[in-house]
């Protein structure tokens, strides 16, 4: 039954990458949920998260994943492959003291803009032209960003820190995964996952580092594994494997849950929730980032 379901999936190989990215979206969903269970400060919680996800990447992607071991990991050490791993070692940092600053609604809805991020990046290194109707995706989706921002103090039971501060995060974590996934498909000798781990666990480090000892060793065990060993390195790991298979723009499309299950997980689950004008500018930017998506997805199929 197993061989007959592999070689179904052989054959569809485009069905195959969209069902691994919507597996690692799906994981990926309850992160912010998990953290606000935690109730760790941000730099302990950006130490655990960000070690254990690198450790966990790192075995998934050599036990699992690596075709030319040595190969790929010497791909880490040129200019590109730093350049990436930086870039990821931010994306753990901004992400995290986002969501710890302000609502999740906030950041999960500025990390979303990740998409359009990618267009004007693929304009300045790959020399791909957007046209009007990108750069109309690009403000609008802002449009849809600020409005959420400017309402974001009336979110109920979210943490009170800054929500301009957590927006802010929120957009350098988009662009930093958009610069990650651009660099990606321009070199593409560059292993991304090990790239990824490395940039996690730098991050990890830092946290660790910044953390008062106490706050290192008390922190609650099971939602530090849930986050750190199953959340991230599973749904990472499945949304580069589905880039193998797929067009980066299903992969981004299918991303967009994340901006409309994880603020659902989180008001579930302790009762955040955003206001109605909150998910009206949270709407605008996902239908933006729908139909743009959606149209440059078109229009290289024909």
């Amino acid at each position: 039954m197993l061989k007959h379901f592999t070689q179904s999936f052989l054959k569809a190989p485009e069905k195959f990458g969209i069902l691994v990215a919507l597996l690692g979206v799906l994981v990926l969903t309850p992160d912010t949920l998990v953290i606000r269970i935690s109730a760790l400060e941000r730099w302990p919680l950006l130490g655990w998260r960000g070690l254990l996800m690198g450790i966990a990447s790192l075995i998934i992607w050599r036990t699992l994943l690596a075709k030319n071991p040595s190969s790929e990991w010497r791909s880490l050490f040129s200019w590109q492959g730093i350049l990436v791993i930086i870039a990821f070692s931010m994306n753990s940092v901004t992400f995290t003291l986002g969501i710890v600053e302000t609502s999740a609604s906030v950041v999960l809805t500025a990390v979303a803009t990740m998409p359009v991020f990618a267009a004007a990046l693929s304009f300045l290194i790959l020399r791909e032209k957007q046209g009007w109707l990108g750069w109309l995706a690009i403000f609008a989706s802002m449009c849809g960003v600020t409005i959420v921002v400017m309402d974001g103090n009336n979110a109920f039971a979210s943490p009170e820190g800054s929500v301009e501060l957590g927006a802010m995060y929120g957009v350098l974590t988009a662009i930093g995964l958009a610069f990650t996934f651009t660099m990606a498909r321009k070199y593409q000798q560059l292993s991304i996952l090990p790239a990824a781990a490395v940039g996690a666990m730098i991050s990890g480090f830092i946290g660790l580092w910044l953390s008062d000892m106490s706050a290192i060793t008390e922190a609650p065990i099971w939602p530090v594994l849930t986050m750190g060993l199953i959340i991230l390195p599973i749904s990472f790991t499945c949304l580069n494997l589905a880039a193998r298979y797929t067009s980066p723009a299903i992969v981004s499309l299918l991303m967009l849950l994340e901006m409309v299950l994880g603020p659902f997980w989180v008001w579930l689950g302790i009762g955040e929730r955003p206001t109605p004008t909150m998910i009206i500018g949270a709407a605008i930017v996902f239908v933006t980032l729908t139909l743009h998506i959606l149209r440059t997805q078109w229009r290289t199929q024909n």
